[in-house]
């Protein structure tokens, strides 16, 4: 139910919450016969987890068909799913938005149901935001008031269809809606409590803790190569072989920021680090550019002006990942954003642009790098004041030799061992 009042029914309450039907569903002879039973184990082991990840799987609600129709005064956007599931929405700005957060969905939409943006909504993204909770994310050309949002089974008694009727409307009216929403719902889009900000994780002496950020996740899938390929699963892949690299290359503890597909946002990506009291923080990308031609890895270190144009450009994108996820920009960082650059430590910032250098030295040696890879933006991901941090751009996936290389198992061993030769580097001085 809604809380506002429109010129064609008086509506309750601000929120639509349905009801949720979601079923979770020591001698030789004896030692070869404790290695005999522990090789059956696990090979028991690998074969049963895919059954119960499966399992899990076909658990939850999948979404199979869906259509937007309408033009710029009204338009109709419709989901199919196979079960009941509890969905809420609310609205958000800057910019304006429809976000719908659900239970966590199966997203197995073919290419007849690709949703193509059309009317009042410009751009659809959907895909899990949390453990247990999915999210579709509907940005608006215009401001808009909800005139329908219900989910009902479908005559065929055997799905269920989230249908959600929009209206244009004036600026004025948007943010009475939002203003009325704040009152009775208080702040909407949070993905997950963020925690106690103060670090508690205890380092070890004579170790150093390196987190690795596989960007984007979830809800949010970076860039789309030419050929399909995508952003957050090519950076997920490539983390896990560098990690993989790192804990047999010297005395590293080796976090990631995430170990599946999920979304985080930029703030808790940030509090991860400093609460691990990292070392050092490599976050991991592959873009996309306009220029389809430029191809080749870049290093990117933390600057308040960025050193040129296309690193502007791609910090803004990377910036952006929050309003992807469908989160409101949070003023606490925006206020504080130009005080982090101004109060990240001259030798933070020095240490980050020596493992850039170092960086550099060890990927040309294997792979190919842009021209001058040595570049710098106001990357937000790359802020805690105190962790030397750096954001490798691994290619370009508007690229297609690039596209090719970054899903290579021997381009990912040879970039990943030149990242691994350079973080070894780069504590070289500081391993006792």
């Amino acid at each position: 139910m809604f809380c506002f009042t429109t010129s064609k029914f008086v509506i309750t309450q601000l929120i639509i919450v349905f009801p949720c039907n979601f079923h979770i569903v020591l001698v030789k002879e004896k030692m070869r016969m404790i290695h005999t039973l522990s090789s059956i184990l696990i090979v028991l082991l690998v074969l049963v987890a895919p059954v119960q990840a499966q399992e899990q799987t076909n658990n939850m609600p999948i979404a199979f068909s869906g259509n937007i129709a309408g033009d710029t005064a009204s338009t109709r956007f419709f989901l199919d799913f196979d079960q009941n599931l509890s969905v809420q929405t609310f609205y958000m700005d800057k910019p304006n938005r429809i976000v719908i957060d659900l239970d966590e969905t199966v997203f197995n939409l073919g290419e007849a149901n690709k949703l193509e943006p059309r009317g009042l909504i410009s751009a659809i993204q959907f895909g899990r935001i949390s453990k247990g909770r999915s999210r579709i994310v509907l940005t608006l050309t215009a401001p808009v008031e909800i005139i329908k949002a219900s989910l009902k089974k479908r005559l065929d008694e055997e799905s269920f269809r989230f249908l959600l009727d929009l209206d244009s409307t004036d600026g004025e009216t948007f943010a009475n809606l939002l203003q009325q929403q704040q009152l009775t719902l208080g702040s909407s889009g949070n993905v997950a409590p963020k925690g106690d900000r103060v670090i508690s994780t205890k380092k070890k002496d004579g170790r150093f803790t390196i987190v690795i950020d596989p960007g984007h996740g979830g809800i949010d899938g970076g860039a789309v190569g030419r050929n399909g390929a995508q952003e957050k699963d090519i950076v997920f892949r490539f983390a896990k072989i560098v990690k993989a690299m790192l804990v047999s290359a010297g005395p590293f503890d080796v976090l990631m920021t995430r170990e599946e597909d999920k979304f985080m946002s930029l703030r808790e990506r940030l509090d991860f680090s400093r609460r691990a009291k990292a070392d050092l923080f490599i976050s991991i990308h592959a873009d996309s550019l306009r220029q389809k031609f430029v191809r080749g890895s870049t290093i990117y270190t933390l600057s308040k002006k960025a050193s040129d144009k296309l690193s502007e450009r791609l910090a803004e994108t990377e910036n952006s990942a929050d309003l992807v996820g469908g989160l409101a920009v949070e003023e606490e960082v925006e206020a504080v954003a130009d005080i982090l650059v101004d109060l990240t430590t001259s030798e933070t910032k020095r240490f980050s642009r020596r493992f850039s250098s170092l960086l550099v030295e060890n990927l040309d040696a294997e792979i190919r790098l842009i021209k001058n890879p040595q570049r710098s933006a106001a990357f937000g991901v790359l802020k805690a004041p105190e962790v030397p941090s750096v954001l490798i751009e691994l290619g370009y996936l508007s690229n297609k030799e690039d596209e090719q290389l970054l899903q290579s198992k021997e381009w990912q061993t040879k970039a990943g061992k030149a990242i691994s030769s350079a973080v070894s580097e780069f504590f070289e001085p500081r391993i006792q």
